[in-house]
């Protein structure tokens, strides 16, 4: 036993897993450019609203990157959205 547990061997797995982090990547960044686009939209740019634009600014791509943390396996957004399904199953027993 030589201890190389968990290291990659093979170049297309170690590919596979670098392109996961750059979508992730990605999507973090898109976010932070939605929030920058929709940042006039959603709220006027006089008075106290500018510190509530930065607040929206800095607090969006977080929301993305905690949604695409990974979690035994999956993502924070797929536990989240399973979650939300089982509760709609769980209820609609109750209203038969």
């Amino acid at each position: 036993m030589n201890g190389n547990y968990g290291v990659i061997r093979d170049i297309s797995a170690s590919m596979k897993i670098f392109s996961i982090l750059f979508w992730k990547i990605a999507v973090v960044g898109g976010a932070l450019f939605f929030a920058f686009a929709t940042m006039q939209n959603f709220f006027p740019s006089n008075g106290f609203w500018k510190y509530i634009q930065i607040i929206y600014l800095l607090l969006t791509p977080l929301w993305v990157g905690f949604l695409v943390l990974p979690t035994n396996g999956k993502t924070t957004f797929s536990v989240f959205v399973l979650a939300l399904r089982r509760k709609k199953r769980f209820l609609r027993s109750f209203q038969q």
